[in-house]
């Protein structure tokens, strides 16, 4: 619960809270107006005393209020079963803890009340204990306990109910020493000053014995009602836990000197158990220790081993991969050797290949001039043909063509198998002379 939950709870549960708030609301109705009853003004609001008395009359007021408003809660919820009922033959005081358990928790608004609150602590002692012996006593003693806090929550109402007549008692003294004030030797006819005195002293009074009694009265109820509360505890107490655990209480004592033995027997076998177990603890920490030493020194001489046998391994890999380096770089090099040594060849190959196209391209220009000029000597036999059938001398002319064609076909033969130019202008020189 966090630390304004737990302060807003007390001041909502503080009757010096509610109990200014309700002289405040008071006050006001009677300074506003709503409240004329003369006598009321008159002993509540007529003097600064009367005020006070008022004021602490509500804080106790108040006081009780919270007190019968918790008892009332309390009563409501005293018929709930907090506890399952008493198995036969009772239980084992160890079951102590798993009660505890099912009673409300602290969170609960029921927690706080006197039956829960009694039940706790008196399993509580069975808890401790590890016995029900001298459960009925405790509860006795809780019993006890709650009448005196009971009796000790009263204390705020008590001082106010012995504060309110003591102010009274104060205004008495006060309103009695004005009235003394304004009595004058020399005017004696006029005494209103010391009646107005001796009004304030006894109204004071009356009024604080009159709220005393109020208090006293109503303190009585609610006390009663608290008691009447505290018996039905006691009894609901009583009846849930007394005879609810197996106890070992004789008549004439035996079974508890048996039970005190037996309590003996088992705290001896428990510190055997316990010494039994703190060797077989130091023999497991001892043993631990040495197989951890022997595996340690295992795992040293295998961590060495695999060391010397993984650099053997990589040692032997390494020489095996310089080797196959050199003799990839070794057959690189040849393979590249080889390579340069078959492009000079094709380079020889294609130079020959280019003189070879080149000669050939020469002869075909030489053709082509030649194809030009028997292109030319076509035309010049033309002429000649032409110039023969004018002139008659047609067959003559045949005769000379074949032999000029015979003449050209020698000749081309010789350019076949030497090329040179053939001297067309000399054959037709000679054509035309035949």
């Amino acid at each position: 619960m966090s630390k304004i939950n737990v302060l807003s709870g007390h001041l909502l549960r503080s009757p010096l809270v509610w109990g200014g708030a309700l002289a405040f609301c008071f006050f006001a109705l009677i300074h506003g107006g709503v409240i004329t009853n003369a006598n009321v003004i008159r002993y509540l609001a007529g003097h600064w005393v009367e005020y006070v008395e008022t004021a602490m009359f509500c804080v106790g007021l108040s006081a009780l209020a919270i007190k019968c408003l918790d008892v009332e809660a309390q009563r409501r919820r005293i018929d709930e079963e907090l506890l399952a009922p008493v198995p036969e033959g009772g239980q084992e005081p160890a079951e102590a803890p798993a009660l505890v358990a099912s009673l409300p928790g602290e969170d609960e608004p029921a927690s706080s009340g006197y039956l829960v609150t009694r039940l706790r602590e008196g399993l509580d002692l069975v808890v401790r204990t590890g016995s029900a012996e001298g459960l009925g006593d405790h509860l006795k003693y809780l019993s006890d306990l709650d009448a005196t806090r009971a009796a000790q929550s009263y204390g705020l109402v008590r001082f106010v109910i012995w504060a309110v007549p003591i102010m009274g008692f104060l205004g008495t003294v006060i309103g009695i020493t004005e009235a003394i004030a304004q009595l004058s030797p020399t005017q004696l006819e006029n005494i209103s000053g010391v009646v107005a005195g001796l009004g304030v002293a006894f109204d004071t009074t009356a009024t604080a014995l009159a709220l005393s009694m109020v208090l006293m009265f109503v303190q009585f109820i609610v006390d009663r009602r608290e008691q009447a509360l505290l018996g039905d505890v006691d009894s609901i107490a009583w009846a849930a836990l007394a005879g609810r655990f197996q106890s070992l209480e004789g008549g004439d004592g035996t079974a508890l000197a048996v039970a005190r033995l037996g309590e003996a027997v088992g705290r001896g076998s428990a510190q055997l158990l316990e010494a039994q177990e703190q060797s077989w603890r130091s023999l497991e920490s001892a043993a631990g220790a040495s197989i951890e030493r022997v595996f340690q020194e295992s795992a040293d001489r295998l961590q060495v081993s695999l060391s010397q046998s993984l650099d053997e391994t990589l040692g032997r890999w390494t020489d095996s991969l310089v080797q196959a380096h050199a003799h990839l770089s070794s057959t690189r090099e040849d393979r590249w050797a080889r390579a340069a040594d078959s492009l000079s060849m094709a380079m020889k190959t294609f130079e020959q290949h280019q003189r070879t196209l080149a000669g050939q391209a020469e002869l075909l220009t030489r053709v082509v001039d030649a194809t030009h000029n028997v292109a030319a000597l076509e035309r010049s036999l033309e002429s000649n043909l032409a110039a023969l059938a004018d002139s008659g001398r047609f067959e003559e002319t045949l005769a000379t063509l074949s032999a000029a064609v015979q003449l050209l076909a020698a000749r081309a033969q010789d350019v076949a198998v030497e090329p040179r130019r053939v001297d067309l202008q000399g054959a037709h020189r000679v054509g035309k002379a035949a």
